[in-house]
């Protein structure tokens, strides 16, 4: 999984090499599948948000309404 990510994560992209800890696999928390290699910064995004589809569309509306 780490090579066939090239080591970044899915996410943000961001390679294993430019962050203090390791890459954690996400998993589904309903299913217990396993599903990517991501940062801590995404990896508890997701998790403070409950992996909730419509709270972070809602949060890409309000960066896109208040974009500089």
């Amino acid at each position: 999984m780490f090579d066939d990510q090239e080591g970044k994560c899915f996410i943000c992209k961001t390679h294993q090499s430019n962050l203090k800890k390791k890459l954690a696999v996400d998993h589904d928390h309903k299913t217990g599948k396993i599903r990517k290699l991501l940062c801590c910064k995404c990896n508890r995004t997701l998790g403070y948000l409950y992996e909730d589809i419509d709270t972070l569309k809602n949060m890409i509306k309000y960066l896109e309404i208040h974009e500089l």
